[in-house]
């Protein structure tokens, strides 16, 4: 057994927190959330796919000084929503949760966002702890505080910035994760090691296979490597007023394509991966990146073997004007509009 832990501290001044990366260090929870001063009185938000494997292995780590119920919302972008956000607050009343009380997000991107704002937001806010399962949340979505539900005009509009009190990262959940939901993940590892030198693109591309293998020695030096990247920019940039906007590459994209596909068939990892091709082509008919560099990160995505779904092809019209709610991306939307075949090459 592999109990050997790392500590990233995301300083955030009184927002500031802990987050511990390991394999296999699971029974190491409590007390890393006695270490965080996190109230005994634990929610868990989970899906079943995750709780299924996950819930009772845990809630047997802890004692009876602890009080720990948890809560199933069904798997995907569609439990991102103002309905399931009111069953979850009635559970929450029903069992008596109170405002020292602290909500575990227990699994990937999407209950993260909608986990964490449900914290942000109920009693006016508990304390949030995130337990990242998947690939996707370990590097990216369970960092920085964003928390949100979607809206039928756009992805991800309801929202706050929300920090945790702390993550916890064990590499062993990926052990567990479907393969497609694994490579949804590389299209974020891939993301940082285009923004980033911490992340090298070059050991990606040259060790894709072995990353594909679960390698979990390489694993955890990419996965360290993704985490330390967004926790300095995030301590920079908190709220994304500046260079926080870099950790957003392909996102506008793919946040268009999910909401064209009403979130089903294209998962957002798999729409990151289409989103930054298209990115990259725009970047590339404004003369800001050569072919060579577009090439050589294409090369790694293609062998990802991501497709739009079969059956109905995006309409670039309509993905614009799907972006035009993202309002923070006003210059994005303007070149798209004089260069629209640029979101078409995706298609090809």
């Amino acid at each position: 057994m592999n109990m050997k832990r790392y500590k990233i501290d995301v300083d955030l001044k009184e927002r500031g927190y802990p987050i511990v990366v390991g394999n296999d260090i699971l029974s190491g929870l409590p007390q890393h959330l006695n270490s965080a001063q996190v109230n005994p009185q634990l929610a868990i938000i989970s899906t079943p796919p995750v709780s299924n494997l996950y819930v009772e292995k845990i809630k047997s780590l802890f004692d009876d000084d602890w009080y720990v119920k948890h809560y199933d919302v069904p798997d995907g972008e569609k439990s991102k929503s103002s309905e399931m956000i009111f069953n979850i607050y009635t559970w929450l009343l029903e069992n008596q949760f109170e405002r020292n009380s602290t909500i575990i997000a227990l699994g990937g991107g999407v209950v993260g966002d909608l986990a964490g704002f449900v914290a942000a937001t109920y009693l006016r806010g508990i304390n949030l702890v995130h337990i990242p399962t998947s690939l996707l949340a370990q590097v990216d979505s369970s960092i920085g505080g964003k928390v949100g539900i979607n809206h039928p005009l756009g992805k991800n509009l309801i929202g706050a910035f929300y920090q945790p009190k702390c993550v916890f990262t064990d590499i062993s959940f990926l052990n567990t994760l479907p393969e497609d939901e694994f490579i949804c993940g590389l299209g974020e590892v891939i993301k940082y090691g285009i923004i980033s030198p911490r992340v090298s693109f070059d050991k990606i591309a040259t060790h894709l296979n072995l990353i594909l293998k679960m390698d979990i020695k390489l694993l955890i030096e990419i996965i360290r490597a993704c985490i330390e990247v967004k926790a300095r920019i995030v301590e920079q940039d908190e709220k994304e007023r500046g260079i926080r906007a870099y950790l957003n590459l392909g996102h506008t994209f793919a946040h268009a394509l999910e909401t064209f596909y009403r979130y089903e068939g294209l998962k957002h990892g798999q729409a990151v991966l289409l989103g930054m091709k298209c990115a990259l082509n725009v970047s590339l008919s404004l003369n800001m990146i050569d072919n060579k560099t577009v090439q050589k990160i294409n090369a790694v995505i293609n062998q990802l073997n991501i497709g739009i779904p079969v059956g109905k092809d995006p309409d670039p019209v309509t993905l614009v004007e799907i972006m035009k709610q993202d309002i923070e991306k006003k210059f994005l939307l303007d070149v798209c509009q004089e260069k629209e075949q640029s979101v078409r090459l995706m298609l090809i």
